[in-house]
């Protein structure tokens, strides 16, 4: 009798400390999602959040730095393009009256600020990228969230399972010992 207990006793022992070392790694995965999450916040992983980010998100940033950064210049491009075409035109159907409307000085200096408009939309499409990464960040939070609770669930009836085994260990010791009058 006293083996059935132990290698139960042995084999709750071993599920327990596996779905503790489980929720360890899940902490962990928390823990490098929230980084992550703080590095794409802005939309660009700077050189010193790069390094400082760790081992586990490493691919993740760099597939977020390759992709982000093209994506948003190209979009910036087709924005600002499609934004000084609608300048111009808005200039030409005014006969030059929009040009001397925005700057009575200079009519020319509504084309003059095509760099800024350029790095504006450009700061828009990171940002963009930014908010859609942490999206799926907390979509990879909120899976992870329902695991860590499930993996709670079990460890209690694990325990408690346990508990219960080594009182009927206990009792069944003392039924059994030998009694001396």
């Amino acid at each position: 009798m006293y083996a059935i207990y132990t290698m139960r006793k042995l084999q709750l022992t071993q599920r327990i400390n596996n779905l503790q070392y489980r929720m360890m790694q899940l902490m962990q995965r928390l823990q490098d999602l929230s980084v992550y999450a703080g590095n794409v916040a802005d939309g660009v992983i700077s050189p010193s959040e790069f390094m400082s980010s760790p081992a586990s998100i490493f691919g993740a940033n760099m597939n977020f730095f390759n992709n982000s950064v093209p994506k948003s210049l190209y979009e910036a491009s087709r924005a600002s393009q499609a934004y000084n075409a609608n300048i111009m035109n808005m200039n030409i159907a005014s006969n030059g009256q929009y040009g001397m409307a925005v700057d009575p000085s200079n009519p020319n200096s509504i084309y003059a600020n095509q760099f800024f408009v350029f790095n504006a939309f450009f700061k828009q499409a990171l940002d963009a990228a930014g908010k859609a990464e942490a999206a799926k960040v907390k979509r990879l939070e909120t899976d992870i969230m329902s695991q860590k609770l499930m993996i709670e669930t079990q460890l209690k009836a694990a325990e408690t399972e346990l508990q219960k085994v080594e009182d009927a260990e206990i009792k069944n010791i003392e039924r059994t010992a030998p009694k001396y009058a």
